[in-house]
């Protein structure tokens, strides 16, 4: 099966690239759902954020995120 996008313009698929098919050859077209029409996707998204911001712990330290396993594990600092 050969996978091609496109476009869906004024009632007809175009596809982004040339394909090599037949005339009459059958095809299966799906269409694809984008991030900007989908309100409950939007609106999970913006749950999230609010639990994460809700989540935050100031901890003062400003490399934590580049020294996790030094402070999950105790392993030495690594080097910038």
């Amino acid at each position: 099966m050969l996978s091609v996008e496109g476009t869906f313009q004024d009632g007809v698929v175009q596809p982004n690239q040339l394909v090599a098919g037949r005339n009459g050859q059958r095809v299966l077209i799906v269409f694809l759902q984008e991030e900007d029409e989908s309100p409950i996707a939007d609106s999970a998204w913006g749950d999230f954020a609010q639990l994460l911001k809700e989540c935050q712990v100031n901890t003062g330290l400003r490399d934590l995120a580049h020294q996790h396993d030094h402070y999950l594990h105790g392993t030495p600092k690594r080097e910038d």
